[in-house]
């Protein structure tokens, strides 16, 4: 039999167990167990101990952080410091150009002047400067006309110059006096009428492929002949007329050369290569896929996009970095004989159909420009800068043409190059146009006996063309390509025009022709403006 329990001594117990603080469980199990009275084995873990661990990993996030927002702060600094250094040489370099200017407008004027620099600068790396040089162009072919009037009297060089007609023995005479002055000179190699020409990115070559299957690289600073792309054609098995290159164009890199013929192919060369093994080179690529003849190549500016216009109606893109095909272009009722490209992916076209297409690449649709009426089929076209184009046409008429409107922006040249056989005659044809990129120049062709230049203007309120001058060119003006800052200029010179045999110039020889306006470095700089476009 169990004592029986004493309830004094029991009760006392309870009441001391009740006085001690009872602790807070703490999890030690990992898997949710209760461990009460540990005091024994393990240091009693309160409330205050735990948060301390995250008031610890709060003062080291704090302390971190504070470290990154003072590496922050170094870099903004630094930034900050670099952009006001280049601002200070900047108006370092205002200030000294213009010394002049009163106290009083430095503060707005400087920051105006140094901010208008700013932009142009930004558009130059973009490659999107609008220069202006028509001017520099005038006076450097005004000065060689003088040289020229000096020489063979100024009654006879103003009577030329006034519009002597191919063929007369004034005109014949002013244009020889060019050449003896060497300042247009023409040079071998074409056995039959050259029909495209290229130039590179700086000037100083010059691509140029002829009927006869030729295809010359040329020095245009020496005024040699570099190096044979692709021999003259001697032999040939079938039909003659599929060895005739029709158009040439050149990447603005300096990389690729492209031509383009009646084989229906457009061979892609190196420049990079050309002239290295001594003899003809060999195409790194020939691309296919035209059911017709080739006539006319246009690469975008700044890339290495080309586009290729063919006699089967179609327009062909390719991607020159992979040598691939990308996509073909439909909307032409005939076939096309022109095409350009300026800065944005949207390539210019003429046809037979007496249309002129700007292509929306990007957003698979197209732009079609009638220049209505009697106006005749466009032979040439031209990119002057992103959303403004020259067209030339076969009934001598140039236009000048703004992607928002659907009709010529400004007046209309008619008979831009003269008349056949007087005022009364046939007007003549325009048969090739060129022009500087972002410029306001512009070279023409025909067979009227001269390449005419031409003043263009984009501005809002004086769009449109005018005259610049001339220089005395004989035979079938093909192909045109002037150079940076209108220095100097190259075209293609025959016997006939480029896609037939029909009007022949007697006497003119086959040549490819080098023009030089003698525009220097310095005169440009002095006489060139330069605005953001």
């Amino acid at each position: 039999m169990a004592p029986p329990r004493r309830r004094g001594a029991s009760a006392a117990a309870a009441g001391a167990k009740r006085a001690r603080p009872k602790k807070k469980p703490i999890d030690l199990s990992g898997h949710g167990g209760k461990y009460e009275d540990l005091d024994d084995v393990t240091p009693t873990l309160h409330d205050e101990d735990v948060e301390s661990d995250d008031d610890g990993d709060e003062r080291g996030e704090a302390s971190s952080s504070d470290d990154e927002s003072e590496e922050e702060e170094t870099i903004d600094a630094k930034r900050l410091r670099l952009a006001k250094e280049y601002l200070q040489k900047m108006e370092a370099r205002e200030s000294s150009s213009e010394e002049g200017e009163s106290d009083s407008d430095d503060g707005g004027r400087g920051m105006d002047r140094l901010g208008k620099r700013m932009a142009r600068e930004r558009l130059r790396r973009a490659g999107l400067m609008q220069t202006h040089i028509a001017d520099g162009v005038l006076e450097g072919v005004q000065r060689l006309r003088s040289d020229i009037a000096t020489k063979i009297g100024v009654e006879a060089a103003s009577k030329a110059w006034m519009g002597g007609a191919a063929g007369d023995a004034g005109a014949e005479r002013y244009a020889k006096a060019w050449v003896e002055a060497k300042h247009v000179t023409y040079h071998r190699g074409h056995d039959l009428s050259p029909t495209g020409v290229a130039l590179s990115q700086d000037g100083h070559r010059a691509f140029s492929g002829s009927k006869d299957g030729s295809l010359f690289m040329w020095n245009v600073e020496e005024g040699r002949k570099a190096a044979c792309v692709l021999p003259v054609v001697r032999h040939f098995d079938g039909n003659r007329n599929n060895r005739e290159i029709l158009a040439v164009a050149a990447s603005d890199d300096d990389r690729y050369l492209a031509a383009g013929g009646r084989d229906n192919c457009v061979r892609i060369f190196d420049i990079r290569t050309i002239g290295k093994g001594g003899s003809a080179s060999a195409p790194v690529s020939t691309l296919e896929g035209h059911k017709k003849a080739v006539t006319s190549l246009a690469f975008r500016s700044r890339t290495l996009d080309l586009y290729s216009g063919s006699d089967d109606r179609c327009i062909r893109r390719y991607d020159l970095n992979a040598m691939t095909y990308v996509e073909t272009l439909y909307g032409h009722q005939s076939g096309i004989v022109a095409m350009d490209c300026a800065n944005k992916n949207r390539p210019v076209s003429v046809a037979r159909d007496r249309t002129a297409r700007v292509w929306k690449v990007e957003e698979d649709s197209h732009l079609v420009f009638r220049p209505g009426g009697d106006v005749g089929s466009a032979e040439c076209v031209s990119a002057i800068q992103d959303g403004w184009f020259v067209t030339g046409h076969d009934d001598g008429r140039l236009a000048l043409w703004r992607e928002e409107k659907k009709r010529p922006v400004g007046d209309v040249i008619v008979a831009a190059h003269g008349h056949h056989g007087g005022a009364s005659g046939v007007t003549r044809g325009v048969m090739c146009c060129g022009a500087v990129k972002l410029s306001d120049v512009l070279a023409t062709g025909s067979n009227d006996g001269y390449l005419r230049l031409w003043r263009v203007s984009t501005a809002e309120k004086e769009a449109g063309m005018a005259p610049l001058d001339a220089v005395p060119i004989h035979g079938h003006i093909n192909s045109v390509a002037v150079g940076p800052g209108g220095r100097v200029c190259v075209a293609a010179v025959g016997q006939e025009p480029r896609l037939g045999r029909w009007d022949r110039v007697p006497r003119a020889k086959n040549r490819f022709a080098i023009v030089r306006l003698n525009v220097d470095e310095e005169e440009e700089g002095s006489s060139s403006s330069e605005e953001s476009s």
